[in-house]
């Protein structure tokens, strides 16, 4: 099994509830968002305050769209891949990718607060809390679905905008979009991002490069 978050732009409000619940649920330091959402056209997805980012030179990135008459939304928070760079680099164990369900948790109690996982998470996906010195990011509610509830951002969003799918799970090979239109995001990155995306139905032309 491997869990991922389904992100659907074509019903997304942008209202920010899933960006809410998470932070009521695990109440994020001020500056601290796991899950935020990107309006398309409007920025830049790697600046990021909290995230101190390595230069994307090895990753193909995903074309920029002009801002169209009708703005469109993606919620975005861990993608947990299937080879997170997190738990590739943690020296410690803080991060681990669990065999079940494919969610990479992220243990505080053990965490140093080395950064590394900051650094080398492509998509800023792990945050650094300065107060605490340590990394904190999404670990898909995994206690409270162990508890067989759904995470915090799915159950808040108003219009069914997030789920969880299992990406082994036949029936859901047609959600091929594997990085989200009009935003800086590393596609095709050697960490295997699992999030998937329904891209809004609009003309084609919306999509296309900007001028210049």
């Amino acid at each position: 099994m491997q869990k991922a978050f389904l992100v659907d732009g074509s019903i997304c409000l942008g209202c920010n509830t899933c960006a809410m619940a998470c932070k009521n649920q695990y109440h994020q330091d001020k500056g601290i968002l796991w899950r935020k959402v990107r309006e398309i056209g409007a920025e830049e997805y790697h600046i990021d305050n909290n995230n101190i980012l390595p230069t994307l030179v090895s990753y193909q990135k995903a074309p920029k769209a002009e801002m169209p008459m009708e703005r469109f939304y993606f919620s975005l928070a861990c993608n947990h891949c299937e080879n997170p760079a997190c738990v590739a680099i943690c020296p410690v164990g803080a991060h681990t990718k669990d065999p079940e369900t494919g969610i990479c948790k992220h243990d505080q109690t053990i965490c140093i607060g080395c950064g590394g996982c900051v650094k080398a998470c492509p998509f800023g996906a792990s945050k650094f809390n300065e107060k605490m010195g340590q990394a904190e990011k999404c670990s898909m509610c995994w206690e409270r679905q162990a508890d067989g509830k759904t995470t915090a951002c799915v159950q808040s969003c108003p219009v069914g905008a997030i789920a969880i799918i299992d990406l082994h799970d036949p029936k859901y090979k047609e959600y091929a979009n594997a990085a989200p239109i009009g935003i800086d995001y590393a596609i095709n990155a050697e960490t295997k991002p699992t999030t998937r995306f329904i891209h809004p139905s609009m003309p084609k032309e919306v999509y296309r490069l900007p001028k210049g």
